[in-house]
């Protein structure tokens, strides 16, 4: 994300959707998938159990809801572990460098999702 602040934060550059769908992450350490649940044009948090550590570099395949998968280069910013006070254990991936087609493809999502979840 690329103010590399949580979820929730009233400091957020890009607008942003919460919603639930398919991220796969890949890693030095492997590859997983997990749910995204919050999406911008600058960044995707993955609710996982399992993630890199902070800083790693990570591909990000995003599979959208009626929109052909988006392939990103990102890192994670931050990440929270499992415990009493957590909701959701995950990362904060930043997108490093989107081509412009990417972007917009994430940008349009983003615009959607958030009309189609008004209330």
């Amino acid at each position: 994300m690329a103010d590399s602040v949580k979820p929730g934060s009233p400091t957020r550059r890009a607008p942003r959707v919460n919603h639930e769908f398919i991220v796969e992450v890949t890693s030095q350490q492997g590859s997983f998938s997990g749910w995204g649940t919050n999406l911008s044009i600058g960044g995707v948090f993955v609710n996982s159990s399992a993630f890199p550590a902070r800083g790693s570099p990570v591909s990000v395949l995003l599979q959208l809801p009626g929109v052909p998968e988006c392939k990103l280069k990102g890192r994670v910013v931050w990440s929270q572990h499992a415990g009493p006070d957590v909701d959701e254990p995950g990362m904060g991936i930043e997108f490093i460098n989107p081509d412009e087609e990417t972007k917009k493809r994430v940008g349009q999502m983003v615009e959607k999702l958030t009309q189609d979840l008004a209330p």
